[in-house]
């Protein structure tokens, strides 16, 4: 393909809705910043239009390189990015009560925010390889093995909010990649048991209920690994079996034994990684007015701002909450607050349009890719960049916990803005190389 044929196949509308929504991040991250009082502004927006212009670049360089060639690197990108991850968290000083950053002097990287690209690339590689054996059982150890690696990495750290996104990512890609369907819901079953667990034991303790005998079973976390133990023994035996005599009755115990066993072990772990505020984090979700001054806060006040935008919005640099220093994180987690009290209904609508767009046509070249890698690699970067919106949205109004995932280019912050845009480059990569195929 000759560079002149690779600006006229370059997806325009989707560069032009990436750049739309980022100025609009920009615009926002500058009203946050903006003190009314000494009319000064931190200059926070300054770094993001660097950040911007540096994304902007690489989201158009990665298009002139064959994404077929990130399958063939994709377990030297895989292994790098995990190495970079491994820094921070064991080597790395504490940054807000996480060791996730990778301090260059002048700048400094989020690793996990790129290992979430190195794990969809390595992901959409074995899955193409390995396309014709998706229905067995064992092909979807090695894709889980590969997650969790990162994942554990990131809990330690510890990211509990990066570290769910990196689930979605596995199983939307499991889905595209032909697996069976009873496999991808027990992976869903197993993320069910690990969350829900910990949450009643953290909403029970709240209130004082230590009596009750579901409780001290829970908390028995010795009790439940070697219950977990024993169970994931038993599905290992079926399994075995099941090689020798062929039966469908083998299949419905040791999947089920390999769910309840996997899961309560991954309960035990993110009991053990879950700190104070992570804790206060499930409570304020499940009942803000619990801690209306401490955790609750932030998203009482978030829905405050977000109410009181209306219809049309109170106007730039006009919003109280925001600009009185009412709503915390406004240039990061709760940058949507600040949208919906200065633009309103109409603002708001505006944006999730514009992200919507750029999701969908991530849907759109995943289903028009010509080869399966690059409808695995499409697949999972819309999944990426779906996951941080639903979650951002939903967090700052309330109806899911704070996690403290930015909302994809728009957010304060040079790391997701930079893998965004990569993110966004691959897929543009992809839609340009279709009529190739």
């Amino acid at each position: 393909m000759s560079g002149k044929d690779s600006l006229y196949r370059i997806d325009y509308l989707l560069v032009a809705a990436v750049v739309a929504t980022a100025l609009i991040g920009v615009l926002m991250i500058y009203s946050g910043g903006f003190d009314p009082i000494d009319k000064l502004n931190s200059g926070m927006y300054k770094k993001q239009i660097l950040w911007l212009i540096i994304g902007f670049v690489l989201m158009i360089a990665i298009t002139f390189i064959s994404y077929q060639q990130l399958g063939y690197y994709s377990i030297y990108i895989y292994a790098v990015t995990l190495v970079l991850l491994m820094i921070p968290t064991f080597l790395g000083s504490p940054v807000r009560n996480t060791r996730a950053w990778l301090n260059f002097g002048l700048f400094s990287i989020q690793p996990s925010e790129f290992m979430k690209i190195a794990l969809v690339i390595i992901l959409a590689k074995y899955l193409e390889l390995r396309e014709r054996d998706m229905s067995r059982f064992r092909e979807i150890m090695i894709p889980m093995l590969l997650t969790l690696i990162p994942v554990a990495i990131i809990m330690k750290q510890p990211d509990f909010g990066t570290a769910v996104t990196f689930f979605p990512i596995l199983f939307v890609m499991l889905f595209v990649g032909g697996a069976d369907v009873a496999y991808l819901m027990s992976i869903i079953s197993i993320a069910v048991i690990a969350l829900v667990v910990p949450m009643f034991l953290t909403y029970r303790e709240w209130i004082g209920d230590t009596d009750n005998l579901l409780l001290r079973f829970f908390r028995d976390t010795d009790q439940i690994i070697i219950i977990s133990a024993i169970l994931i023994f038993i599905a290992a035996a079926v399994f075995i079996t099941s090689y020798f005599v062929k039966h469908k009755i083998f299949r419905r115990i040791y999947l089920p034994s390999l769910v309840l066993s996997v899961g309560l072990m991954s309960s035990v772990i993110i009991q053990r990684f879950f700190i104070d505020y992570q804790k206060k984090r499930i409570l304020v979700f499940l009942n803000p007015e619990l801690d209306p001054q401490g955790s609750g806060y932030n998203i009482i006040q978030s829905k405050i701002a977000i109410g009181s935008g209306e219809f049309l919005g109170k106007g730039f640099l006009e919003g109280s909450q925001s600009q009185l220093g009412f709503l915390p994180e406004k240039t990061s987690d709760f940058i949507f607050s600040v949208v919906a009290e200065e633009w309103g209904f109409i603002g708001a609508t505006v944006l999730l349009l514009l992200l919507a767009f750029i999701i969908f046509r991530g849907v759109q070249v995943a289903l028009q890719s010509k080869d399966k890698f690059g409808a695995l690699l499409a697949s999972g970067i819309a999944t990426i960049l779906f996951i941080h919106v639903i979650i951002n949205i939903g967090m700052v109004m309330g109806i899911m916990p704070v996690t403290g995932l930015p909302l994809v280019f728009v957010s304060y912050g040079g790391s997701n803005l930079i893998m965004s845009m990569l993110a966004v480059g691959i897929l543009i990569n992809i839609r340009m190389r279709k009529f190739v195929y």
